[in-house]
């Protein structure tokens, strides 16, 4: 949907204002007096990336990533050509909640527990689905009908599959492993939701991907857009180091693939 390397980021950042002081010298005795006198000036903020290059903030930022334990990721744009809307909270623990979906075809629930993934979809996400392996729509209708308001567990084939979506060790592993770094430039500071943040930007044929990164606390990524090409599209990073709390379905709203299998047609 995105650059890679967008899906590395976002968050809070790495150090606040410290101020500089005014100097000056061979005042006369009443210009010092009144320069005493007078209020001081306002401190300026203390860069915290000063002295780095481009490649080397975003380099920081992704190592700060990497060390977060969760961390909450939205994100539209265009898959495909379909549009695209995500949101996940994710831990290293492996548990995760959110939802996604395509416009026009319905939308998805997951969760992951102790690495059991369970997934539930409106009628529309269903018939996509079913569309789209070539099921017949009329079983496509009879298997959204018995699976509404019902979360479906995933098989033991498919379960790895299903609960790597929220893998966050796997995810930031394969940005670090897939993406190149290198290329950027630092660009205006900005703000986004509250947050003071500089811009990476980089120019990638018809595309250009911009990174916003914290420039308070820790130096996560706060967000990534990506403008132009076939795949454009918003991911934005929060919620840090905060507890993804998870907790599977009720019993009676779970239907479990392998039990079907099991009980025969």
């Amino acid at each position: 949907m995105t650059n890679r390397k967008i899906l590395a980021v976002a968050a809070l950042c790495v150090t606040t204002a410290a101020g500089v002081t005014a100097c000056g010298g061979g005042q006369s005795e009443n210009t010092a007096d009144k320069a005493a006198s007078s209020p001081p000036s306002p401190k300026a903020p203390v860069d915290p990336f000063e002295g780095l290059t481009a490649d080397q903030i975003a380099d920081k930022a992704l190592e700060a990533t990497k060390a977060a334990n969760s961390l909450k990721v939205t994100g539209e744009g265009k898959d495909d050509g379909k549009d695209l809307s995500l949101e996940f909270a994710l831990s290293k623990a492996g548990d995760c909640t959110g939802k996604f979906g395509y416009a026009g075809s319905g939308q998805a629930e997951l969760l992951v527990v102790d690495k059991v993934a369970y997934m539930k979809a409106d009628e529309a996400f269903w018939m996509g689905i079913g569309k789209q392996k070539g099921t017949p729509a009329k079983q496509t209708a009879a298997m959204a009908e018995m699976l509404k308001g019902r979360w479906l567990k995933a098989p033991a084939d498919e379960a790895d599959d299903m609960a790597g979506i929220c893998n966050l060790d796997a995810l930031l592993k394969k940005l670090d492993d897939d993406e190149d770094t290198s290329g950027v430039t630092r660009g205006k500071p900005a703000e986004i939701n509250g947050q003071k943040a500089i811009t990476l930007i980089r120019k990638n044929g018809a595309q250009t991907h911009t990174f916003y990164v914290a420039t308070e606390g820790q130096p996560y990524f706060l967000r990534g857009v990506t403008e132009g090409g076939d795949e454009p599209g918003t991911v934005s990073f929060s919620d840090y180091n905060k507890p993804v709390a998870v907790t599977a379905p009720p019993a009676d709203q779970i239907f479990d693939v392998d039990k079907a299998k099991a009980a025969g047609p």
